[in-house]
């Protein structure tokens, strides 16, 4: 699309010139949805979510990340993302860098973002010191809009499960509201298949994005983002065979301020905001526990950018609220004192980009942070940074970089039924901060003529002071239930090698990409051996296509091979009082069988004008009709107790949505 304004005149005496202001020249052209600046970042265009299989008639936007090469993809009941052999907590996900916790619905199939309300997402793999961050994985940012609409536009979605809707509204030339709506209907149709081991599950959820944007003269943007949402879910023992019946609600809230200023030199931002999470979660039976957790954060960043030079500072005060039992209604004695940490963390970083000669850049930068707690622990940290890179056009980009990155916020927790019971802690004197070394080498390269895009990428992690939940939930029922005791401390480190060649242009674009990696973990409490991680995935062989035909019609498809994860067998079992004890093998020393899926998709647009778009949406996940294994679990069954692997609640999952665009 070309903005231009140019002078018309005619040929006649005493002519008068025009000024014509908005001359639109468009044109349509099929690229790939995946744009890398340099090699460390990846954006992908949120566009392309509407030409990839939805699941249930919703296309995720985290669900294709683990997609892309170095992303591990996951198996059902687990949305979270390992980056680099790193786990789901080691990553900082956020909306216009302001961070959401436990950004996930139920099953693993939908975070808690709407794709249509945001223009882009980008996805760092090594976060560093120059992001000013605090974490030891990855980022994923998902990017609002940040200009102002010509008209109002919009888009609808409605599927079996759950429709969702976008509005871009114009207020005036120099500001616009953004809103975001979804809702679920899951019980209405699929509760025969909501089955979690032998209990019945009943879950809805959704959720609410507003974003305003304000132009103020030339130089000054006001941003504001909202975003609200809250997940129910119940699993009855409809057997008699669980322990519990699990009730649970959650939910994140997320209010932020953002003032950018742009001037001759630079710009600076600065940003006040408030995120939080928090988790009701019950277990009603025999016995009555509650385990409520929460986090939240208020916090300012400001940074500014002048010429080679960025700088910016960071100041956040965490309240989190770990994972405490509560009982009733059983002979334990209730526990009522609600653990509470205050926490603030303060953070101040520069960067330095140069080059020598034409075509050998550099880049260095350092963060210093200050964090401490209420009970005198005070913890100073340096986060240094350094990148080297050689770029031609001809031989293309080969970077090497090293980064020691800190993270003061900690998660564990039992998550064998897919439910969110995954909780937060604050680094203290007994859980130290973590803190990592990352080393990488990369390597870009445009092919055929900026047809094709090649990159490689090698990478070392050393991690320390890495925690476990070292329990169940039946350890719930011990009065002398302690985290101290239940969460651990160990070790561990990451390495791998991943290749993705992504075609850019034409009918059909996409990329196919194969990573290697192993994610290694040492907790003395386990094994004095070093140990694969439970969500290692050794070899991982990635495909996404999407192909265009015609004006009206597209179709995409994913196909994904990995290797299988981890698990600890059991090695013998026995009852004794009505109670199951077992010995357990090697820790993690079997794997669950490869897993593979392809998921299909089709679009028809039966309406398509100038103004206004309508179609169908035909999708299948795993249409190979696969039982992949997702965990091992021990089994009561009528002749006794087995141990055996646990699938997903249906081996093929067609979905059917109608979707509405007014442009």
């Amino acid at each position: 699309i070309l903005f231009f304004s140019m002078q018309a005149y005619c040929v006649e005496q005493d002519t008068i010139s025009h000024f014509l202001e908005d001359l639109v020249i468009t044109s349509e052209r099929n690229t790939s949805p995946l744009k890398s600046g340099d090699t460390r970042v990846v954006k992908m265009d949120m566009e392309f979510m509407h030409r990839l299989p939805k699941i249930l008639g919703n296309a995720d936007p985290m669900h294709y990340t683990q997609l892309l090469p170095g992303i591990q993809t996951n198996a059902e009941y687990d949305a979270g993302l390992h980056i680099q052999g790193c786990d789901n907590s080691h990553n900082i996900i956020s909306i216009g860098g302001i961070p959401v916790y436990n950004a996930s619905h139920l099953l693993g199939f939908f975070s808690t973002f709407i794709p249509s309300h945001f223009s882009s997402m980008s996805i760092t793999k090594n976060a560093t010191a120059d992001r000013g961050y605090s974490c030891i994985g990855g980022i994923l940012d998902m990017e609002p809009y940040d200009s102002i609409p010509q008209k109002t536009n919009g888009e609808l979605s409605v599927g079996l499960m759950s429709s969702q809707g976008t509005a871009r509204i114009p207020l005036g030339r120099k500001a616009a509201l953004f809103t975001s709506v979804r809702l679920s209907y899951l019980n209405l149709l699929y509760s025969p298949l909501l089955k979690i081991d032998d209990g019945q599950l009943r879950y809805s959820f959704g959720d609410i994005n507003a974003t305003y944007l304000q132009k103020i003269g030339n130089n000054h943007t006001l941003h504001i983002d909202i975003y609200s949402g809250i997940d129910d879910a119940e699993i009855k023992d409809a057997t008699s065979k669980l322990y519990f019946n699990t009730q649970t609600s959650w939910g994140n809230a997320l209010g932020a301020v953002h003032w950018k200023y742009k001037f001759n030199k630079g710009t600076l931002k600065q940003s006040i905001y408030f995120t939080g999470y928090g988790n009701k979660l019950r277990l009603t039976g025999n016995y009555h526990v509650k385990l409520p957790s929460d986090i939240y954060d208020i916090g300012y960043r400001s940074n500014i950018t002048l010429r080679n030079i960025e700088a910016g500072i960071s100041v956040i005060n965490h309240n989190t609220t770990p994972q405490a039992p509560d009982y009733s209604n059983t002979t334990l004695v209730t526990n009522n004192s609600v653990y509470k940490q205050h926490t603030l963390e303060s953070s101040i970083y520069a960067k330095y980009n140069g080059n020598v000669f034409n075509n050998i850049y550099y880049s260095i930068a350092l963060k210093g942070d200050l964090y401490s707690d209420l009970n005198g622990f005070t913890y100073p940290a340096i986060n240094p940074y350094a990148m080297l890179a050689y770029d031609t056009w001809k031989a293309g980009r080969i970077e090497f970089s090293y980064s020691h990155q800190h993270q003061y916020l900690l998660n564990c927790g039992f998550t064998a039924l897919g439910m969110p019971v995954e909780f937060w802690i604050s680094a203290d004197a007994k859980n130290k901060p973590q803190h990592a070394h990352n080393f990488q080498l990369s390597y870009r390269r445009e092919l055929f003529n900026g047809k094709f895009d090649l990159s490689i990428e090698a990478y070392y992690k050393k991690l320390y002071n890495q925690v476990e939940y070292n329990g169940s939930p039946l350890d719930m029922l011990n009065k002398e239930y302690s985290l101290d005791r239940i969460v651990i401390n160990g070790n561990g480190y990451n390495y791998g090698a991943n290749v993705m060649l992504n075609k850019l242009t034409g009918k059909l674009t996409g990329w196919v990409s194969y990573s290697f990696g192993r994610a290694k973990r040492n907790f003395t409490v386990y094994s004095d051996k070093w140990y694969p991680a439970n969500h290692e995935r050794i070899h991982e062989i990635n495909m996404v296509a999407s192909y265009k035909i015609g004006k009206r019609f597209d179709i995409g498809g994913t196909f994904v091979y990995a290797s299988g994860t981890p698990f600890t067998s059991i090695k013998y079992f026995y009852i004794m009082n009505e109670n199951i004890l077992t010995e357990f093998g090697e820790h993690n020393a079997n794997r669950l069988a490869d897993y593979i899926r392809l998921d299909i998709s089709m679009n028809y647009d039966f309406l398509k004008k100038e103004n206004r778009t309508a179609g169908i949406n035909l999708s299948v996940y795993n249409a190979l009709c696969r039982k992949n294994e997702i965990y091992y679990g021990l089994k009561a069954t009528d002749e006794g107790f087995i141990f055996k692997p646990t699938s997903f609640l249906t081996s093929i999952l067609p979905s059917i949505s109608f979707y509405y665009r007014f442009h």
